[in-house]
């Protein structure tokens, strides 16, 4: 697709299609919030599949359209939170308590916002989701699916996962613990497929 100078094309191209599934992944957390504190988790189950996959698609696109995406720094925000709507909504509907929940969801969204290192967001994200499993497999009758899908997940995104994912991770945590800062935010995009 070609565009002009001004960034104006006839059409979408990969990475507008990216930006569209990183706004729906945005815009879905509201919507997560509002079933899992309602106790819905069967359609609970069936967005957080849905928004799993848009992440994992619009990585893809935006890698393969060659030029920045628009909402690049916020397709790790999404992420974050998306995963502390789950762990807001898991206290609200009383799955488990607030003294639990509170500092994961706030910390995910407060260091979403505030840190350019990605690995305690990250870890707060496995936390929150990991209780969003619990929570599913007690009281959804789709809880298969999620398991299902992280199976599916894993084995699509395997290599990802420990050529990009996992080393992000522990260069963000040697960072954090060592005090260092970035130069620019790190984006897990950014480094090598």
């Amino acid at each position: 697709m070609d565009r002009d100078a001004s960034g104006v094309g006839a059409g979408l191209d990969r990475a507008d299609v990216a930006d569209l599934l990183t706004l729906a992944r945005l815009l879905s957390a509201p919507i997560m919030l509002w079933l899992v504190s309602n106790r819905s988790l069967d359609a609970a189950v069936l967005v957080v599949v849905i928004a799993w996959w848009t992440d994992f698609l619009d990585g893809r696109l935006a890698r393969k359209a060659h030029r920045e995406t628009r909402l690049k720094d916020w397709d790790f925000r999404a992420d974050a939170w998306l995963a502390s709507a789950v762990g807001l909504g898991l206290g609200l509907g009383g799955y488990f308590s607030w003294w639990v929940i509170a500092p994961l969801a706030a910390g995910a969204l407060v260091m979403s916002v505030l840190l350019s290192n990605p690995a305690a967001v990250m870890a707060g994200i496995a936390v929150q989701y990991g209780m969003f499993l619990m929570a599913i497999h007690l009281w959804a009758d789709l809880w298969w699916l999620a398991v299902l899908h992280v199976i599916v997940f894993l084995a699509a995104g395997w290599r990802r996962f420990w050529d990009v994912v996992w080393p992000a991770f522990w260069a963000g945590l040697a960072g954090l613990v060592s005090g260092r800062g970035r130069d620019r935010r790190l984006v897990l995009d950014d480094w090598a497929e």
